[in-house]
């Protein structure tokens, strides 16, 4: 009897022992000042109200029953820093303790930076909340992008202006460098399509009287020929949310309210989303519906974990090859299998087209091809994507 219980405790520990930890760390800041809960007016979100680590939690637990096959342990370990100037020593620390990936719930500026201080021979780090163009043209070896660009969400909506027959569009974007970005890729999406903006405005959220021109919905939207949408980009959504219903021609209003374009909305209704919505509240417990930065961390990790557990080789390297390959076919309940390209790094994903309460569409719309991935269709495609 003790020789046999000598036998199964010595089983038990070469099972323990062969089981392999996966170090996920995630990164952010606190505050951070693209979510700060001052911009709320009135008790009405108009940023992100909460933190994504719910969701890098929520896909572990999605992934359990994979990575339990593959004997793995996952470890994930959050880090809020409360000076940008801190996130690369705490990064570095974070890799020096074995961290294999870092998630990053970031502004660009300070995203780059990690990357930069980081380097070639750091861990392999996937932003999930920078959707800046520039940040990808950066071109940093060690980051994968899961949150879309901003050509991505530029393009989506250009689709449907397509559809729509909408060819002439007034555009209005605030002072913020978020605000120029967006209006950028917009216009840069709009010329593709040979849609013409008719006119290019400046809004200002002060009441100085002055400035009426600029902070008064009828002066900035009349005065100007013919228009068949808005398009308004506003980061802080406190102008944009006073639009619909106000402009001098009864026009739909797009970009950053109205008909919005977003990695994701709970109000999907297909393809397992509402499962993953009800799961989110569940695992949050307060009510909080899943954002796109959400559910952006969600499949950040997913990626992750599908490619620990699905990877036949156990070589770090083999693996990492596995996740930034066609042959990931990542599902993010959205309708299509997810994977990396090549030249940008980029998560390709469908974009939802959405209003506050309904989705509208889906992009890449019918009838949008690509001569090799339709999902391609949406941000810089291979032959226009160049590093700076």
């Amino acid at each position: 009897m003790r020789a046999l219980l000598i036998l199964v405790v010595s089983v038990w520990a070469g099972i323990a022992s062969a089981q392999e930890e996966v170090r996920i760390a995630l990164v952010g800041l606190d505050p951070d000042p693209r979510f700060d809960d001052a911009i709320a007016y009135a008790r009405i979100e108009t940023s992100r109200q909460g933190d994504p680590e719910v969701a890098a939690r929520m896909a572990i637990s999605d992934l359990s029953l994979l990575t339990d096959a593959r004997d793995l342990t996952i470890d994930l370990s959050v880090m809020r820093v409360a000076e940008p100037g801190d996130l690369v020593t705490a990064a570095r620390s974070l890799a020096d303790e074995g961290a294999r990936y870092i998630i990053l719930d970031l502004p660009a500026p300070e995203a780059d930076a990690v990357a930069a201080a980081l380097g070639p021979d750091g861990p392999l780090l996937l932003n999930t909340t920078a959707p800046e163009d520039w940040l990808r043209r950066r071109c940093h070896a060690r980051m994968l992008h899961t949150a879309a660009s901003d050509r991505m969400i530029a393009d989506a909506l250009i689709q449907h202006f397509v559809k729509m027959q909408w060819q002439q569009v007034l555009l209005l974007h605030g002072k913020t460098d978020r605000d120029l970005a967006r209006a950028a890729s917009f216009t840069e999406a709009a010329e593709r399509f040979r849609l013409r903006i008719v006119d290019t405005r400046e809004f200002d959220l002060s009441t100085n009287p002055a400035l009426r021109e600029q902070n008064n919905v009828a002066l900035l939207t009349g005065d100007t020929r013919d228009y068949d949408a808005v398009f308004i980009a506003d980061s802080y959504g406190e102008f944009s949310r006073y639009l619909p219903y106000r402009t001098a021609l009864p026009r739909p209003v797009v970009g950053a309210t109205g008909l919005v374009p977003l990695e994701w909305h709970w109000s999907l209704e297909r393809f397992g989303a509402p499962q993953v919505n009800s799961r989110f509240e569940t695992a949050i417990g307060d009510s909080r519906r899943m954002t796109w930065q959400d559910w952006s961390v969600w499949i950040a990790v997913r990626a992750v974990l599908t490619a620990e557990a699905k990877s036949r080789d156990r070589d770090p390297d083999a693996i990492e090859a596995f996740l930034r390959s066609d042959a990931l076919r990542l599902d993010g309940s959205k309708g299509a299998q997810l994977s990396f390209r090549p030249w940008d790094n980029q998560l390709r994903q469908p974009i939802l087209l959405a209003t506050a309460n309904a989705i509208i569409g889906i992009a890449p719309l019918e009838g949008f091809l690509h001569r090799t991935n339709t999902l391609d269709s949406l941000g810089v495609d291979e032959p226009e994507f160049a590093c700076d």
